[in-house]
């Protein structure tokens, strides 16, 4: 059988792999620089059963699973949103398992993302990530989404 990636959206048996791909994510995402800062005033707040629970139970919001030989390897978190007088979906947090990142996994959620907010009226997508993280750059800009707002900060002493 050949190899194939793909998206679906979560449904409540999908919570025990959602928790560990959630767990694995934030393990990575400690490592990159300005993790503190995106942790302490960004990053979504809640334990990981939380999180999945608000996710698939709000309709505003929704949870994708991406898959490879219908194996749960990476998740999408969206949430779509008023900005200005449009609807906009932004990409809270996306996580692919680091074995099966240039296989399309993530293309695949990407894809479903941007289905996703057209069907719900969204204009505009939005995406965040950390310094230093070209894998994901590169990935965002794939789908030309760029950069619109960099933070900047500087040690104090």
């Amino acid at each position: 059988m050949p190899d194939f990636e793909s998206s679906r959206f979560a449904d409540s048996e999908d919570y025990e792999e959602f928790v560990d791909l959630f767990i694995q994510s934030r393990q990575e995402a400690s490592t990159y620089k300005a993790s503190d800062i995106w942790l302490a005033i960004e990053a979504l707040e809640g334990t990981p059963e939380s999180i999945f629970e608000n996710y698939l139970t709000d309709n505003q919001k929704a949870i994708l699973i991406g898959e490879f030989n219908n194996v749960p390897v990476g998740f999408m978190l969206l949430n779509l949103f008023k900005l200005g007088e449009a609807l906009a979906v932004r990409v809270d947090e996306v996580y692919v398992h680091t074995e099966v990142r240039e296989v399309g996994v993530g293309e695949r959620l990407m894809d479903s993302a941007i289905d996703w907010g057209e069907r719900n009226g969204a204009v505009r997508i939005l995406g965040r990530t950390f310094p230093g993280d070209r894998h994901m750059k590169n990935f965002y800009e794939r789908f030309k989404v760029t950069a619109r707002l960099i933070e900047v900060s500087k040690e104090i002493n």
